[in-house]
């Protein structure tokens, strides 16, 4: 893929980087590692041969539409530099007065409330204490932050900072207890759009880069997961939570290949529920829909209550519960179709943000990156209203409008702007002879 799809590989990165998790979580369990939470020992049962079949036409038709409109990109991101270095010092003073105030925020929060890395608190139990829409804004909105890092990072100038950016939003990731797939997510995703510049010129994904990037991402996450989990009071047990912790990413799907894999099925009720939150904003809560649907739904098949009351709580749980719930509510052949539908989502969601980076439209870049940001936590927590709630339609169909308002000659919000001075009106040169001062006597 490195080769034949580069612009595919490197959309796809951080979603086959969190898969490649989840496989090697089920070679634990098939090998018979021990699910705590589950308290059964797993057993070899082809249950990861079998996702491995649901991935792999996943990214073919994600790359066959995004293959079908990268000439039309490619294009776009060969004229993109001039643009975002336009736009660069906006772009850098805007992020670091956020970073400004998010640190103050971090900090002050910290003070009051104790560090989550340093106390080995878990997050979700971090975050019902401090009880604050502020912080939660942040920490669940922090990858919307990243494209514009990645644009930064494409430009020679500003590269050293977008560098210190990233690096500040990694500290204050692991420092309030963020673990591998946060980490994962904005290691990956900030270097996009300075790549897609690469490609845009017909230059291969360097390997050798990748391999060093992966190597940084592992020194780095592997022992901020060991402190999360207390290694500094008990390097022991750290280990021994890591080790559950890795068996905990393919459980649910072990779980739920083994219980409840039918070719149809159609739970009605269930998915009745679901639907009936789209459309209501107020019931996007799973603290408020419960075992209805989603997660929960799924966990409490497998789970003792009193285990799930305590997760539930703090509204924690296992992650990747997205595909074992289609496959529960809809079986076999309706996960296959919701898959399918997901990779065109996801697929069609990127090359508009990609598009919109690169016209260095900003408004809809910014919506856009909110509804990557909710994908991810569909993957994550398996509530669909996260892609296909009233919310997130909203913030698509807004960054659609901006991207066609602001993309047209006579824009009318692109006049307003300029009349207020938002933008300056770019210099073009004109031809010397233009410009040339008449001397009499020559023509």
């Amino acid at each position: 893929m490195l080769k034949t799809s580069p612009a595919t590989f490197l959309f796809f990165a951080p979603l086959i980087v969190l898969r490649i998790t989840e496989f090697i979580s089920g070679a634990a369990i098939e090998s018979g590692a021990f699910m705590t939470e589950t308290q059964t020992i797993g057993e070899a049962t082809g249950a990861f041969s079998r996702l491995l079949l649901v991935y792999i036409p996943f990214l073919g038709i994600a790359a066959a539409l995004i293959e079908a409109y990268w000439p039309r990109l490619r294009q776009l991101y060969r004229a993109a530099r001039p643009v975002w270095q336009e736009n660069a010092n906006f772009i850098w003073q805007a992020l670091l007065i956020t970073a400004i105030l998010c640190s103050l925020l971090l900090l002050w929060v910290g003070l009051q409330n104790g560090f989550p890395l340093l106390g080995g608190i878990d997050r979700f139990a971090y975050e019902r204490r401090v009880d604050s829409p502020l912080y939660g804004g942040f920490m669940r909105n922090r990858l919307v932050l990243v494209p514009f890092i990645g644009a930064l990072l494409a430009l020679p100038r500003y590269r050293l900072r977008a560098t210190g950016l990233t690096l500040w939003l990694l500290a204050a990731s692991i420092l309030f207890g963020e673990k591998f797939t946060s980490l994962v997510l904005i290691l990956s995703m900030v270097g996009i759009p300075a790549v897609l510049v690469h490609i845009a010129y017909d230059r291969p994904i360097p390997v050798r880069s990748l391999v060093m990037g992966s190597a940084v991402m592992t020194a780095l996450t592997i022992p901020a997961v060991l402190l999360a989990y207390g290694a500094a009071s008990d390097l022991d047990l750290a280990i021994q939570r890591y080790g559950n912790r890795t068996a905990l990413q393919g459980q649910l799907w072990y779980q739920t290949d083994k219980a409840f894999a039918r070719p149809i099925a159609f739970d009605q009720a269930t998915l009745s529920a679901d639907v009936a939150t789209w459309f209501s904003p107020s019931a996007q809560d799973p603290t408020v829909v419960r075992t209805d649907f989603g997660r929960y739904f799924v966990m409490k098949q497998f789970t003792s209550w009193e285990y799930m009351l305590g997760l539930m709580k703090l509204n924690s749980g296992f992650v990747f519960s997205l595909y074992p719930y289609l496959m529960m509510t809809t079986g076999v052949t309706g996960m296959l179709v919701a898959s399918t539908f997901l990779a065109l989502y996801h697929a069609l969601l990127l090359l508009l943000l990609s598009q919109s980076l690169a016209r260095a439209n900003w408004i809809a870049a910014l919506l856009l990156g909110r509804a990557v940001n909710s994908l991810y936590a569909t993957y994550a927590d398996g509530y669909l209203w996260n892609i296909l709630g009233i919310k997130t339609l909203s913030t698509i169909g807004m960054a659609m409008f901006f991207l066609w308002e602001l993309g047209r000659r006579d824009s009318i919000l692109r006049a307003i702007a300029r009349t207020f001075g938002w933008r300056k009106r770019a210099r073009v040169r004109g031809p010397r002879s233009a410009y040339r001062i008449p001397v009499p006597g020559r023509p």
